[in-house]
Protein backbone atom coordinates (compact mmCIF):
# COMPACT_ATOMS: atom_id res chain seq x y z
CA UNK A 1 0.00 0.00 0.00
CA UNK A 2 1.86 3.48 -1.10
CA UNK A 3 0.54 6.40 1.28
CA UNK A 4 1.72 10.20 -0.26
CA UNK A 5 1.51 12.57 2.59
CA UNK A 6 1.03 16.07 1.71
CA UNK A 7 2.17 17.89 4.74
CA UNK A 8 0.96 21.73 4.09
CA UNK A 9 2.24 23.55 7.20
CA UNK A 10 4.83 25.81 6.96
CA UNK A 11 6.71 24.85 10.02
CA UNK A 12 7.07 21.39 8.39
CA UNK A 13 7.53 18.40 10.90
CA UNK A 14 7.33 20.67 13.81
CA UNK A 15 3.36 21.64 12.82
CA UNK A 16 0.58 20.68 15.73
CA UNK A 17 -1.25 19.01 12.74
CA UNK A 18 1.72 16.81 11.81
CA UNK A 19 1.39 15.28 15.38
CA UNK A 20 -1.93 14.05 14.56
CA UNK A 21 -0.76 13.21 11.16
CA UNK A 22 1.74 11.30 12.70
CA UNK A 23 -0.65 9.16 15.06
CA UNK A 24 -2.97 8.44 12.03
CA UNK A 25 0.15 6.89 10.25
CA UNK A 26 1.32 5.32 13.32
CA UNK A 27 -1.98 3.42 13.63
CA UNK A 28 -2.44 2.49 9.65
CA UNK A 29 1.26 1.05 9.76
CA UNK A 30 0.10 -1.06 12.91
CA UNK A 31 -2.72 -2.78 11.22
CA UNK A 32 -1.86 -3.23 7.71
CA UNK A 33 1.97 -3.43 7.94
CA UNK A 34 3.24 -3.80 4.89
CA UNK A 35 3.04 0.29 3.65
CA UNK A 36 5.03 2.49 1.76
CA UNK A 37 4.83 6.32 3.23
CA UNK A 38 6.52 9.87 1.06
CA UNK A 39 6.24 12.78 2.13
CA UNK A 40 5.69 15.91 0.39
CA UNK A 41 6.97 18.65 2.98
CA UNK A 42 5.65 21.57 0.95
CA UNK A 43 7.85 24.23 3.48
CA UNK A 44 10.74 22.91 2.03
CA UNK A 45 9.88 22.49 -2.05
CA UNK A 46 9.90 24.48 -4.67
CA UNK A 47 6.29 24.91 -6.19
CA UNK A 48 5.86 28.59 -8.01
CA UNK A 49 2.18 29.87 -8.51
CA UNK A 50 0.23 28.83 -11.38
CA UNK A 51 -0.05 31.35 -14.40
CA UNK A 52 -3.21 30.01 -15.71
CA UNK A 53 -1.45 29.79 -19.12
CA UNK A 54 -3.14 26.47 -20.41
CA UNK A 55 0.24 25.56 -21.64
CA UNK A 56 -0.55 22.03 -19.77
CA UNK A 57 -4.03 21.56 -22.05
CA UNK A 58 -2.77 22.58 -25.46
CA UNK A 59 0.68 23.30 -25.92
CA UNK A 60 2.32 20.12 -23.94
CA UNK A 61 -0.46 18.41 -22.88
CA UNK A 62 0.16 16.91 -19.20
CA UNK A 63 2.88 19.16 -18.53
CA UNK A 64 3.30 22.28 -16.96
CA UNK A 65 5.74 25.24 -18.08
CA UNK A 66 6.97 25.63 -14.95
CA UNK A 67 10.21 23.90 -14.08
CA UNK A 68 9.72 22.77 -10.45
CA UNK A 69 9.07 20.20 -7.78
CA UNK A 70 5.52 20.21 -8.87
CA UNK A 71 5.96 17.40 -11.20
CA UNK A 72 7.45 15.17 -8.56
CA UNK A 73 4.18 16.00 -6.92
CA UNK A 74 2.15 15.01 -9.47
CA UNK A 75 3.95 11.21 -10.24
CA UNK A 76 3.75 11.08 -5.95
CA UNK A 77 0.04 11.38 -6.35
CA UNK A 78 -0.22 9.16 -9.40
CA UNK A 79 1.62 6.61 -7.42
CA UNK A 80 -0.54 6.70 -4.07
CA UNK A 81 -3.05 4.97 -2.88
CA UNK A 82 -4.11 7.22 0.25
CA UNK A 83 -3.66 10.75 0.06
CA UNK A 84 -3.42 12.30 3.10
CA UNK A 85 -3.34 15.99 3.05
CA UNK A 86 -2.26 17.42 6.74
CA UNK A 87 -2.20 21.41 7.13
CA UNK A 88 -3.62 24.11 9.56
CA UNK A 89 -6.15 26.23 9.11
CA UNK A 90 -5.32 29.45 7.60
CA UNK A 91 -8.14 32.37 7.45
CA UNK A 92 -10.60 29.31 7.08
CA UNK A 93 -8.79 27.77 4.44
CA UNK A 94 -5.91 26.01 3.15
CA UNK A 95 -2.17 27.88 3.53
CA UNK A 96 -1.07 29.96 0.73
CA UNK A 97 1.93 27.32 -0.06
CA UNK A 98 -0.63 24.45 -0.54
CA UNK A 99 -3.15 25.96 -2.27
CA UNK A 100 -0.11 26.65 -5.20
CA UNK A 101 -0.05 23.08 -5.03
CA UNK A 102 -3.61 22.28 -5.39
CA UNK A 103 -3.30 24.88 -8.20
CA UNK A 104 -0.83 23.56 -10.00
CA UNK A 105 -2.39 19.84 -10.27
CA UNK A 106 -4.12 21.58 -13.70
CA UNK A 107 -2.02 18.85 -15.75
CA UNK A 108 -3.86 15.93 -14.40
CA UNK A 109 -6.98 17.32 -15.68
CA UNK A 110 -8.34 17.07 -18.95
CA UNK A 111 -9.59 20.69 -21.04
CA UNK A 112 -12.73 19.50 -22.01
CA UNK A 113 -16.13 19.90 -20.44
CA UNK A 114 -18.13 17.39 -18.42
CA UNK A 115 -20.72 17.04 -16.02
CA UNK A 116 -19.62 14.46 -13.32
CA UNK A 117 -22.50 12.22 -11.18
CA UNK A 118 -22.29 13.65 -7.57
CA UNK A 119 -20.17 16.72 -9.13
CA UNK A 120 -20.09 20.07 -6.88
CA UNK A 121 -20.89 23.11 -9.09
CA UNK A 122 -21.76 23.74 -12.72
CA UNK A 123 -19.53 22.10 -15.08
CA UNK A 124 -16.10 20.39 -14.33
CA UNK A 125 -13.06 19.00 -16.55
CA UNK A 126 -12.48 14.77 -16.36
CA UNK A 127 -9.16 13.36 -14.99
CA UNK A 128 -6.59 12.49 -17.75
CA UNK A 129 -5.88 9.80 -15.05
CA UNK A 130 -7.53 6.70 -14.10
CA UNK A 131 -7.55 7.73 -10.34
CA UNK A 132 -10.60 5.18 -9.35
CA UNK A 133 -9.91 3.25 -6.01
CA UNK A 134 -7.80 5.92 -5.10
CA UNK A 135 -8.69 7.65 -1.01
CA UNK A 136 -7.91 10.78 0.32
CA UNK A 137 -7.37 11.80 4.25
CA UNK A 138 -7.90 15.52 5.32
CA UNK A 139 -6.11 16.37 8.91
CA UNK A 140 -6.07 19.54 10.02
CA UNK A 141 -5.79 21.65 13.07
CA UNK A 142 -6.94 25.03 13.96
CA UNK A 143 -6.56 27.76 16.68
CA UNK A 144 -10.48 27.60 17.53
CA UNK A 145 -12.14 26.53 21.03
CA UNK A 146 -13.38 23.99 18.19
CA UNK A 147 -13.31 22.84 14.43
CA UNK A 148 -17.14 22.89 14.07
CA UNK A 149 -18.30 25.86 12.05
CA UNK A 150 -14.92 27.22 10.82
CA UNK A 151 -13.74 24.51 8.02
CA UNK A 152 -16.51 25.52 5.84
CA UNK A 153 -14.00 26.73 3.19
CA UNK A 154 -12.21 23.69 3.48
CA UNK A 155 -14.75 21.06 2.76
CA UNK A 156 -15.96 23.54 0.04
CA UNK A 157 -12.71 23.09 -1.69
CA UNK A 158 -12.44 19.65 -1.48
CA UNK A 159 -15.97 18.56 -2.32
CA UNK A 160 -14.98 20.35 -5.29
CA UNK A 161 -11.91 18.74 -5.69
CA UNK A 162 -12.60 15.21 -4.14
CA UNK A 163 -16.56 14.82 -4.50
CA UNK A 164 -18.85 15.02 -1.26
CA UNK A 165 -18.51 11.89 1.04
CA UNK A 166 -14.93 10.65 -1.19
CA UNK A 167 -12.97 11.91 1.85
CA UNK A 168 -12.08 11.46 5.05
CA UNK A 169 -11.79 14.54 7.61
CA UNK A 170 -9.88 14.94 11.40
CA UNK A 171 -10.40 18.27 11.86
CA UNK A 172 -9.24 19.30 15.51
CA UNK A 173 -9.95 22.67 17.32
CA UNK A 174 -6.91 24.30 19.98
CA UNK A 175 -4.59 22.68 17.66
CA UNK A 176 -2.49 25.11 19.36
CA UNK A 177 -2.35 22.68 22.94
CA UNK A 178 0.07 20.19 21.13
CA UNK A 179 2.80 21.81 21.51
CA UNK A 180 2.43 22.51 25.17
CA UNK A 181 4.45 20.29 27.19
CA UNK A 182 2.77 20.44 30.43
CA UNK A 183 -1.01 19.60 28.88
CA UNK A 184 0.37 15.94 27.39
CA UNK A 185 -1.70 14.21 29.45
CA UNK A 186 -4.32 15.78 27.35
CA UNK A 187 -3.42 16.35 23.80
CA UNK A 188 -1.76 12.26 24.13
CA UNK A 189 -5.25 10.76 24.98
CA UNK A 190 -5.97 12.51 22.24
CA UNK A 191 -3.53 11.74 19.72
CA UNK A 192 -4.43 7.51 21.08
CA UNK A 193 -7.60 8.12 19.56
CA UNK A 194 -5.88 9.32 16.20
CA UNK A 195 -4.22 6.45 16.32
CA UNK A 196 -7.13 3.67 16.77
CA UNK A 197 -8.80 5.99 14.01
CA UNK A 198 -6.19 5.25 11.76
CA UNK A 199 -6.19 1.21 12.65
CA UNK A 200 -9.85 1.67 11.43
CA UNK A 201 -9.56 3.48 8.27
CA UNK A 202 -7.37 1.35 6.83
CA UNK A 203 -9.68 -1.49 8.07
CA UNK A 204 -12.94 -0.35 6.30
CA UNK A 205 -13.59 3.09 7.95
CA UNK A 206 -13.67 5.73 11.84
CA UNK A 207 -15.79 4.07 13.75
CA UNK A 208 -18.76 6.37 14.78
CA UNK A 209 -17.28 5.75 18.71
CA UNK A 210 -13.69 7.08 17.68
CA UNK A 211 -15.48 9.70 15.57
CA UNK A 212 -17.09 10.92 18.52
CA UNK A 213 -14.42 10.75 20.74
CA UNK A 214 -12.24 12.77 18.12
CA UNK A 215 -15.50 15.81 18.05
CA UNK A 216 -14.67 15.61 22.05
CA UNK A 217 -13.36 19.27 23.34
CA UNK A 218 -9.35 18.76 24.54
CA UNK A 219 -10.72 21.89 27.20
CA UNK A 220 -13.22 23.66 28.15
CA UNK A 221 -14.31 26.59 25.79
CA UNK A 222 -13.67 29.44 28.85
CA UNK A 223 -9.85 27.00 30.20
CA UNK A 224 -8.94 27.01 26.46
CA UNK A 225 -9.60 30.64 25.71
CA UNK A 226 -7.88 31.96 28.85
CA UNK A 227 -5.27 29.94 27.81
CA UNK A 228 -4.47 31.07 24.80
CA UNK A 229 -5.09 34.53 25.69
CA UNK A 230 -2.48 34.25 28.48
CA UNK A 231 0.11 32.44 25.72
CA UNK A 232 0.64 36.13 23.78
CA UNK A 233 1.74 37.61 27.18
CA UNK A 234 -0.39 40.39 26.63
CA UNK A 235 -2.71 41.74 29.42
CA UNK A 236 -6.17 41.68 27.53
CA UNK A 237 -7.06 45.09 29.49
CA UNK A 238 -4.01 46.66 27.61
CA UNK A 239 -3.29 47.92 23.84
CA UNK A 240 -0.21 45.43 23.95
CA UNK A 241 2.26 48.59 23.10
CA UNK A 242 4.67 50.43 24.75
CA UNK A 243 5.74 54.16 24.44
CA UNK A 244 7.28 54.35 21.33
CA UNK A 245 4.63 51.62 19.59
CA UNK A 246 7.21 48.64 20.46
CA UNK A 247 5.53 45.34 21.58
CA UNK A 248 5.16 45.42 25.28
CA UNK A 249 5.19 41.85 26.27
CA UNK A 250 5.09 40.21 29.87
CA UNK A 251 7.61 37.80 31.08
CA UNK A 252 7.68 34.01 30.17
CA UNK A 253 7.54 33.33 33.81
CA UNK A 254 4.29 35.30 33.89
CA UNK A 255 2.57 34.46 31.13
CA UNK A 256 3.36 30.67 32.49
CA UNK A 257 1.86 32.01 35.85
CA UNK A 258 -1.42 33.20 34.03
CA UNK A 259 -1.42 29.76 31.48
CA UNK A 260 -1.54 28.04 35.06
CA UNK A 261 -4.56 29.80 36.72
CA UNK A 262 -6.60 29.06 33.51
CA UNK A 263 -6.75 25.85 34.59
CA UNK A 264 -8.14 26.31 37.63
CA UNK A 265 -11.46 24.12 37.62
CA UNK A 266 -13.59 26.86 39.61
CA UNK A 267 -16.03 24.06 40.51
CA UNK A 268 -13.26 22.79 43.12
CA UNK A 269 -13.92 25.85 45.04
CA UNK A 270 -14.03 25.09 48.84
CA UNK A 271 -16.41 27.65 49.72
CA UNK A 272 -13.58 30.75 49.91
CA UNK A 273 -11.11 32.33 47.95
CA UNK A 274 -7.58 30.34 48.10
CA UNK A 275 -4.46 32.94 47.46
CA UNK A 276 -1.64 30.96 46.03
CA UNK A 277 1.33 32.77 45.37
CA UNK A 278 4.21 31.40 43.04
CA UNK A 279 7.78 32.63 44.01
CA UNK A 280 10.11 31.66 40.79
CA UNK A 281 13.47 31.77 43.30
CA UNK A 282 15.67 31.17 40.09
CA UNK A 283 14.24 34.43 38.21
CA UNK A 284 13.24 36.15 41.22
CA UNK A 285 9.49 36.86 39.91
CA UNK A 286 6.68 36.48 42.60
CA UNK A 287 2.93 36.52 41.39
CA UNK A 288 -0.20 35.60 43.30
CA UNK A 289 -3.38 33.34 42.19
CA UNK A 290 -6.71 34.26 43.71
CA UNK A 291 -9.03 31.07 42.86
CA UNK A 292 -12.64 32.33 43.80
CA UNK A 293 -15.97 31.29 43.31
CA UNK A 294 -16.39 32.58 39.17
CA UNK A 295 -12.59 31.54 38.30
CA UNK A 296 -9.34 32.54 39.00
CA UNK A 297 -7.16 35.75 38.94
CA UNK A 298 -3.40 36.45 38.71
CA UNK A 299 -1.85 39.60 40.40
CA UNK A 300 1.86 41.28 39.97
CA UNK A 301 1.53 43.51 43.02
CA UNK A 302 1.55 41.11 45.91
CA UNK A 303 -1.30 42.75 47.37
CA UNK A 304 -2.86 39.66 48.66
CA UNK A 305 -2.02 37.86 52.04
CA UNK A 306 -1.08 34.07 50.47
CA UNK A 307 -3.01 30.93 51.92
CA UNK A 308 -0.05 28.93 49.98
CA UNK A 309 3.05 29.81 48.92
CA UNK A 310 5.57 27.87 46.62
CA UNK A 311 8.87 28.45 46.22
CA UNK A 312 10.29 26.68 43.26
CA UNK A 313 12.78 27.60 40.51
CA UNK A 314 10.49 28.27 37.78
CA UNK A 315 12.91 25.55 35.70
CA UNK A 316 11.57 22.91 38.27
CA UNK A 317 8.03 23.65 38.20
CA UNK A 318 7.92 23.92 34.38
CA UNK A 319 9.32 20.20 34.41
CA UNK A 320 6.56 19.01 37.15
CA UNK A 321 4.19 20.75 34.96
CA UNK A 322 5.51 18.75 31.94
CA UNK A 323 5.27 15.23 33.54
CA UNK A 324 9.43 15.01 33.85
CA UNK A 325 9.33 15.62 37.22
CA UNK A 326 6.80 13.80 40.15
CA UNK A 327 5.79 16.63 42.25
CA UNK A 328 5.48 14.41 45.36
CA UNK A 329 9.06 13.23 44.79
CA UNK A 330 10.43 16.81 43.60
CA UNK A 331 9.08 18.10 47.26
CA UNK A 332 11.02 15.26 49.17
CA UNK A 333 14.13 15.81 47.35
CA UNK A 334 13.74 19.43 48.29
CA UNK A 335 13.59 20.56 45.17
CA UNK A 336 10.77 23.07 45.85
CA UNK A 337 9.18 24.55 49.12
CA UNK A 338 5.92 25.01 50.17
CA UNK A 339 4.46 27.17 53.27
CA UNK A 340 1.07 27.59 54.72
CA UNK A 341 -1.77 25.45 54.19
CA UNK A 342 -0.82 22.65 52.51
CA UNK A 343 -4.17 21.33 51.79
CA UNK A 344 -4.18 22.80 48.48
CA UNK A 345 -0.83 20.96 47.02
CA UNK A 346 -2.87 17.32 48.33
CA UNK A 347 -6.14 18.35 46.17
CA UNK A 348 -3.75 20.00 43.45
CA UNK A 349 -5.17 17.85 40.60
CA UNK A 350 -9.06 18.79 41.48
CA UNK A 351 -8.27 22.37 41.50
CA UNK A 352 -6.06 22.31 38.43
CA UNK A 353 -7.36 19.55 36.55
CA UNK A 354 -8.31 21.38 33.42
CA UNK A 355 -10.24 18.79 31.65
CA UNK A 356 -10.12 15.59 33.17
CA UNK A 357 -12.72 14.28 35.47
CA UNK A 358 -12.17 13.60 38.88
CA UNK A 359 -12.21 9.81 38.51
CA UNK A 360 -13.34 7.79 35.22
CA UNK A 361 -14.19 4.47 35.25
CA UNK A 362 -13.66 2.50 31.73
CA UNK A 363 -13.92 -1.29 30.74
CA UNK A 364 -9.79 -1.41 30.93
CA UNK A 365 -8.90 0.12 33.57
CA UNK A 366 -9.68 2.93 36.53
CA UNK A 367 -8.46 6.60 36.67
CA UNK A 368 -8.11 8.34 39.84
CA UNK A 369 -7.52 11.76 40.05
CA UNK A 370 -5.59 11.48 43.41
CA UNK A 371 -2.35 12.12 43.67
CA UNK A 372 0.14 10.22 45.50
CA UNK A 373 1.20 13.18 47.43
CA UNK A 374 -0.81 11.79 50.46
CA UNK A 375 1.42 8.43 50.79
CA UNK A 376 4.83 10.15 50.38
CA UNK A 377 3.92 12.58 53.44
CA UNK A 378 2.53 10.16 55.91
CA UNK A 379 6.38 9.21 57.29
CA UNK A 380 6.98 13.83 58.06
CA UNK A 381 3.62 13.90 59.53
CA UNK A 382 4.11 10.97 61.61
CA UNK A 383 7.58 12.17 62.39
CA UNK A 384 6.19 15.52 63.11
CA UNK A 385 3.57 14.27 65.82
CA UNK A 386 5.56 11.58 67.35
CA UNK A 387 8.92 13.46 67.64
CA UNK A 388 6.97 16.67 69.26
CA UNK A 389 6.09 14.06 71.67
CA UNK A 390 9.22 11.80 72.49
CA UNK A 391 12.33 12.32 70.24
CA UNK A 392 13.75 8.57 70.73
CA UNK A 393 10.50 6.86 70.32
CA UNK A 394 9.37 9.73 67.93
CA UNK A 395 12.23 8.66 65.44
CA UNK A 396 12.10 4.92 65.38
CA UNK A 397 8.27 4.99 65.07
CA UNK A 398 9.14 6.88 62.18
CA UNK A 399 11.88 4.75 60.50
CA UNK A 400 9.18 2.31 60.71
CA UNK A 401 6.73 3.57 58.90
CA UNK A 402 9.27 4.67 56.09
CA UNK A 403 10.11 1.10 55.44
CA UNK A 404 6.04 0.69 55.39
CA UNK A 405 5.87 2.85 52.64
CA UNK A 406 6.92 0.89 49.74
CA UNK A 407 4.32 -1.64 50.57
CA UNK A 408 1.46 0.82 50.71
CA UNK A 409 2.65 2.39 47.42
CA UNK A 410 2.65 -1.10 45.80
CA UNK A 411 -1.07 -1.73 46.88
CA UNK A 412 -2.05 1.59 45.78
CA UNK A 413 -0.61 1.14 42.62
CA UNK A 414 -2.18 -2.33 41.79
CA UNK A 415 -5.82 -0.31 42.81
CA UNK A 416 -4.99 2.82 40.82
CA UNK A 417 -3.65 1.67 37.34
CA UNK A 418 -2.98 5.33 36.23
CA UNK A 419 -2.31 7.68 39.14
CA UNK A 420 -1.57 11.32 38.41
CA UNK A 421 1.08 13.21 39.94
CA UNK A 422 0.79 16.52 41.21
CA UNK A 423 1.00 18.76 37.66
CA UNK A 424 1.93 22.43 37.22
Amino acid sequence: MNILVINGSPKGEKSNTYQLTSAFLKGIKEEAGDVHIRECAVCRMDIKPCLGCFSCWDRTPGKCCIEDDMAQVIQDLLWADITIWSFPLYYFTVPGALKNLIDRQLPMNLPFMEEQEGQVGNGGHPSRYDMSGKRTVVISTCGFYTAEGNYDGVCSLFDHHCGPGNYTTIFCGQGELFRVPELSAVTNDYLSCVEQAGAEYIEGGISEKSRERLSQLLLPRDTFEACADASWGIAKDDTGTGENGDAKKESDTLKFTRQMAALYRKTSWPGKDIVLEMCYTDVEECYQILLGKDGSHVYTDGSLTADTRIETPITVWRSIAAGEIRGDFGLMQGLYRVKGDFNLMLQWDDYFGGSHPKAEQTEEKTVWKNTDMNIMLIPWIVFWVAAAISKQPGCLISVAVCAMIPLVYYRHKKQCTMCSAARW
